[in-house]
């Protein structure tokens, strides 16, 4: 098998971008911070922020240009300062590409990345969590209770398929003894999670 990153005969390697998104939960459990960079051989920018656990609201955003192609690039510097307080929720993001001459493409672009990865690093919070307290726990009852607090992750991609054999799987899991005492915590944060959406 060839290395897909290598280049074939004939072919110029014109350019390659690196991202990296780095979650790191915060003494005391209760906030995020996410670190997203970007780098390619003409842009450098990094987005800086806080993000409360477990509401996802975003206390502070900061972005750093430490390269870019024209030094009014900086002008967009604060392009994302409107986010503060908001939720990173699904739709967050939408309306961000119509700030045209007072955005960047590149930071709401890093931005999309990093909102993503805060919801994965709270899945893996949250997948911890459950194994502290429900020791044994499996992959089934793990996102029986996951799918409480995120009933939208049902058809948000082929393996929760609402159909397929995964979901099944997870519907048919009985959750561990104790546990159900979490459905009413997540039919509470899932109803202020609807009214921040809407």
């Amino acid at each position: 098998m060839t290395n897909a990153t290598e280049p074939r005969e004939g072919e110029r390697l014109l350019c390659t971008r690196n991202k990296r998104v780095d979650v790191y939960l915060l003494p005391g459990g209760r906030q995020y911070r996410v670190v997203a960079e970007m780098q390619d051989g003409v842009h450098h920018m990094r987005i800086m922020m806080l993000v409360n656990e477990p509401s996802l609201r975003i206390k502070e955003v900061t972005c750093e240009m430490p390269g870019v192609p024209d030094p009014v690039c900086l002008k967009a510097l604060d392009c994302l300062e409107s986010l503060v307080g908001r939720r990173v929720v699904h739709g967050l993001t939408r309306g961000l590409s119509q700030l045209g001459e007072e955005g960047c493409t590149h930071l709401v672009n890093l931005f999309h990345e990093a909102c993503y990865n805060v919801t994965l690093a709270q899945a893996v919070n949250g997948r911890e969590s459950l194994s502290a307290a429900f020791p044994g726990i499996d992959e089934a009852q793990t996102y029986k209770i996951f799918l409480w607090f995120k009933p939208d992750l049902i058809n948000s991609c082929v393996r929760y398929a609402e159909n397929g054999d995964f979901i099944r799987r997870t519907r048919e899991a009985k959750v561990p003894a104790g546990a159900e005492k979490l459905k009413a915590v997540a039919r509470r944060n899932y109803a202020e999670y609807k009214d921040v959406k809407n």
